[in-house]
């Protein structure tokens, strides 16, 4: 389970991010991660709670927003979120396109209670 390194990681970052401001309490934390990021949102969850049991960052408020999968044409720069594995524009049906969004795995914010 990786996502339990994963909410590690989040976790000290939280702390950090207290520690550096004066070490007001942790209330919420913003994540983004993207539909096709191979991580499960309710196993980060899971694990972010459960590291945050029994210390300053218990009770910590999640918001996690799930960006959905984006392609961009090769060809006619055409956006659009593909069907299941098609990656083929549905504008001009050109088989080249790249990933623009899904991807996504980023802490957006972490808001502190005053010290």
């Amino acid at each position: 389970m990786h996502e339990l390194a994963i909410a590690s990681a989040i976790v000290e970052r939280a702390q950090a991010v207290a520690q550096a401001n004066g070490g007001g309490r942790v209330l919420k934390l913003g994540l983004r991660v993207g539909e096709i990021s191979g991580v499960d949102p309710d196993a980060l969850t899971f694990g972010i709670d459960a590291l945050c049991r029994g210390t300053p960052l218990e009770g910590v408020a999640l918001e996690m927003e799930r960006p959905k999968r984006r392609q961009r044409c090769a060809a006619c720069k055409t956006e659009f979120e593909p069907e299941g594995f098609l990656v083929a524009c549905p504008a001009c049906q050109h088989q080249t396109s790249e990933c623009i969004a899904g991807t996504e795995l980023d802490v957006t914010y972490i808001e502190l209670e005053d010290p």
